[in-house]
């Protein structure tokens, strides 16, 4: 079983896929259904990628959530995409971060108060019995790079 895409509502479709597109560099295409029904695209627009369809709620109200919630980025330089988001304007709250697990992120908000995780993963184990946190047992274990086993 394969994920193929995740639906999300909005107000404004086309507000939201314009930040998506000018922000994470995604593809648009509203010739399913468009302008209530947008795909995003982030890839190459076939199997392997990821697809947001935005589709469209008149009554749909925006509201952001203090739990972790929303999607996630990974990029090979998240400390380039923090200043590169900052440079458009995008409202960042903390500056990047390493956490326990061994990646480094900043969290934005989308219009419609969606979290948006951009990632990076700082080392990674293939071999699940290496890693000495708590994901035994999974295929890949990331951690912070120098850490001890």
């Amino acid at each position: 079983m394969q994920l193929k895409c995740v639906n999300i509502v909005s107000a404004d479709p086309k507000r939201l896929a314009e930040f998506y597109r000018t922000v994470l560099g995604a593809s648009i295409d509203e010739s399913h259904g468009g302008p209530h029904r947008i795909e995003i695209w982030f890839g190459d627009n076939r199997g392997g990628t990821v697809l947001l369809v935005v589709n469209y709620d008149g009554e749909y109200v925006p509201r952001e959530f203090n739990a972790c919630q929303g999607f996630e980025f990974q990029v090979p330089d998240v400390d380039y995409e923090y200043k590169r988001i900052q440079a458009l304007g995008i409202g960042v709250k903390e500056p990047p971060k390493d956490t326990p697990w061994g990646y480094r992120f900043f969290n934005i908000k989308d219009p419609d108060g969606n979290g948006v995780d951009v990632v990076q993963a700082l080392h990674a184990w293939t071999n699940a019995e290496n890693h000495p946190g708590a994901c035994r047992g999974a295929a890949l274990c990331v951690i912070k790079q120098g850490e001890t086993r």
